[in-house]
């Protein structure tokens, strides 16, 4: 997690929310008081927080390997690794992860689809629940861009030797059976997944008991941020108008995920009442806007953001 200041309480909020037991955030090289928000949250035992910054590439990669080195997790323990902008959304049951997994008992290994959503032509940041400004998001059967069908995996520690972006790799057992992997409908996944693959498909796409809603773009300003920060998994790799485009998907009105809103909500506000966390999430949030203004500023961003805007589409 890099720069991500704003929107960490949120985030955190909506995960204790559906019943996250353990949170383990690996922060690396911020400069917006992220690390110092989420210092304060390991203080208050709200989750784990852990330094990654390194010279080294690849802060994503780097998390994985030292997570796996620690004792967060048991062999029975479920494990899943999401990023500052996906947020799990439980449609079954009391909207909880408990509840996921008690629809799909069978289940050791479990894939959530990506929902995209995209900016809703939404230009200034707001400081308001991610969750409520950006509700249009891309149908069911968009199989184009690939990352619309991409997936994240939740998995029993004990069945696999190695996490990657997407799912896990490298099963400590021996058949496909054994890993007991199901899709966000609770469906058996196809076989070929033993092997590869990074998102779903038409045999395998399933978004009636959970899905990741996948906020990639936010406000047109915060996706300059976004650009200055760069991207964990994929160094090097320039964040323009055309990912934008790509990402920025508005076919449908999604508000399913208003279920968990309430308990949310109250979560959010018992963390602000610690005057010091209050503090340093406001620290944040002037700090992104700052980091706005200054990239305003500058040419290339200023000429990507009038390209951005809604008018310009």
């Amino acid at each position: 997690m890099k720069n991500e200041g704003p929107f960490i309480l949120e985030w955190v909020a909506h995960n204790l929310a559906i019943g996250a037991d353990v949170i383990a955030i690996f922060s690396n090289d911020c400069t917006d008081g992220s690390d110092a928000l989420l210092d304060r949250l390991d203080e208050m035992g709200k989750l784990r927080h852990f330094d990654n910054s390194s010279k080294k590439p690849a802060p994503q990669r780097r998390a994985y390997r030292r997570f796996l080195k620690m004792d967060l997790a048991g062999p029975a323990d479920w494990v899943i690794p999401i990023d500052a902008d996906e947020f799990i959304n439980v449609k079954t049951g009391d909207h909880t992860l408990r509840a996921l997994t008690d629809a799909v008992p069978e289940a050791r290994t479990l894939s959530m689809t990506w929902r995209l959503f995209g900016n809703a032509g939404v230009t200034a940041y707001d400081e308001g629940f991610l969750t409520d400004q950006f509700r249009m998001a891309a149908a069911d059967m968009t199989r184009r861009p690939p990352q619309a069908w991409g997936l994240k995996t939740m998995f029993h520690r004990e069945l696999w030797g190695h996490i990657g972006v997407h799912r896990p790799k490298r099963p400590t057992v021996e058949t496909f059976a054994e890993t007991h992997w199901y899709n966000g409908s609770g469906q058996p996944m196809p076989d070929r997944y033993m092997e590869g693959s990074w998102r779903s498909g038409p045999d395998s796409l399933g978004y009636d008991l959970v899905q990741l809603n996948h906020y990639a773009l936010k406000s047109c300003e915060s996706y300059l941020v976004k650009k200055a920060r760069g991207r964990a998994h994929h160094g090097g790799e320039a964040l323009g108008l055309d990912y934008w485009q790509k990402m920025n998907h508005n076919r449908i009105e999604d508000r399913s995920i208003d279920a968990i809103r309430p308990r949310k909500a109250k979560i959010f506000e018992d963390l602000l009442a610690d005057p010091e966390l209050r503090r340093r999430h406001e620290a944040c949030c002037s700090r992104h806007r700052e980091m706005i203004a200054e990239l305003r500023a500058r040419p290339d961003f200023d000429a990507l953001m009038r390209a951005l805007l809604p008018e310009a589409a």
